[in-house]
């Protein structure tokens, strides 16, 4: 009777901590993605300066090699993860094409800050990845010089 007791016992005391630690763990990973997309959440339909869109595509740069995003084969593009990658892509024009973050970074953030230092842009579109709800692609929209 006591060692039947006992073994239920322990049973009981293994899935309540099986239990404790899948809560803990979603939590833990609900809260560090709510605390990185607030960062970007910010410039969603918002106008900002071409200085402070340099600065974003710095960070999701910065996060995507802090993250280990690797690149595409003989590219300059980070490949999509389904999990932490980040894409950001802007439009000078109705009529022109996306051009994505690292093309920008790769003619030189000294060029774009000639050419857009005062430009407004305004982030028209946001989207997450569904694995773990962080920010996976943030679009921006020129506006006015």
């Amino acid at each position: 009777m006591k060692k039947t007791f006992v073994i239920i016992l322990t049973i009981f005391i293994i899935l309540l901590a099986i239990i404790s630690y899948y809560i803990y763990n979603t939590r833990r990973l609900s809260s560090l993605a709510e605390n990185h997309n607030k960062i970007y959440e910010t410039y969603y339909d918002q106008e900002i300066l071409g200085t402070t869109l340099i600065s974003i595509i710095n960070k999701a740069i910065d996060d995507n090699e802090k993250n280990g995003i690797s690149k595409l084969q003989n590219s300059i593009y980070y490949e999509e993860n389904n999990e932490n990658s980040i894409k950001i892509e802007v439009t000078f024009s109705e009529e022109a094409n996306h051009i994505p973050m690292e093309k920008i970074a790769e003619q030189g953030v000294e060029a774009f800050m000639k050419v857009y230092p005062t430009a407004v842009f305004k982030c028209t579109k946001i989207e997450y990845h569904q694995k773990t709800n962080q920010i996976k692609y943030l679009y921006f929209e020129y506006i006015k010089n």
